[in-house]
């Protein structure tokens, strides 16, 4: 079984076999709609810098920036037309590949002196020679938590793009808090309600924008909701056997719905 591992190297140079992966300026990424693919076979004539990001098998997995194609089975997708196409490999891909460029190629400046910092190096980083600073990428810690009560868990409708879903809470990690203390805090503001017994069941990068999700479930001390509207548009208390239409796999957001629920039966 092909598994992805993590890796990287400016030196590097992609191999006939090897694999490339293509995000260009507006932050689409090339897709096989034939194969159904994210990677493809390194056919391309580019002078772009190639990145090596992971290692599948045999062979390489390179990032690159837009390719020109006359192959009519490769088009750019956006964010919101990759998500049928997405399995747990290739939202690892993705991740990763979206995470990195957003490092190479848009954050290129030093945010003490506003001077040009150096080109990325073999473990990741920048510097800025004229405040010897080095830099390396960074990613935001969230949470998501299903919480439960009396074997019912609660599912939110947030005031995003897509409100056709229900699913956790959510929210970014404060500065000096822990994950335990956000889950109870970001609980609080959106539906007012208090929580116990806190556990941990999973994570997983996200790639819309730099994200690693951390996923937790938890117990409701009682049921009564005081629903933050500038953040939500409703939020119910649903039966484990008679859910509304919740976010698809492989999404973290599933895997802990569905952890929950079994746990309850």
């Amino acid at each position: 079984m092909k598994k992805l591992t993590s890796s990287f190297s400016t030196k590097q140079k992609p191999k006939s076999n090897d694999l490339i992966v293509s995000i260009n300026a507006k932050k689409e990424i090339l897709f096989n709609t034939k194969d159904k693919t994210f990677m493809h076979l390194n056919r391309f004539e580019s002078e772009s810098q190639n990145f090596k990001i992971f290692q599948l098998n045999d062979q390489s997995v390179f990032l690159t920036n837009e390719l020109s194609t006359n192959d009519s089975d490769l088009i750019y997708l956006s964010k919101r037309h990759m998500y049928p196409y997405l399995t747990d490999t290739s939202l690892t891909l993705i991740a990763r590949s979206f995470q990195i460029y957003d490092w190479v190629y848009k954050q290129n400046f030093c945010a003490r002196t506003g001077n040009k910092l150096t080109e990325v190096q073999d473990d990741l980083s920048k510097f800025c020679d004229s405040c010897s600073r080095d830099y390396f990428p960074k990613m935001s810690p969230c949470i998501l938590v299903c919480v439960k009560n009396k074997g019912r868990i609660l599912l939110v409708r947030h005031n995003s793009e897509i409100r056709t879903l229900s699913t956790v809470i959510a929210g970014f990690v404060e500065l000096g808090e822990s994950l335990e203390e956000c889950v109870v805090r970001e609980v609080k503001e959106e539906v007012g309600l208090e929580v116990t017994n806190i556990k941990y069941v999973a994570s997983q990068p996200w790639p819309f924008p730099n994200q690693l999700m951390m996923a937790f479930s938890a117990d409701a001390l009682d049921d009564n909701l005081s629903i933050d509207n500038d953040e939500l548009l409703e939020a119910n208390w649903f039966d484990v056997k008679d859910l509304p239409n919740i976010p698809p796999e492989p999404s973290l957001s599933n895997f802990l719905i569905k952890q929950t629920i079994n746990s309850l039966l």
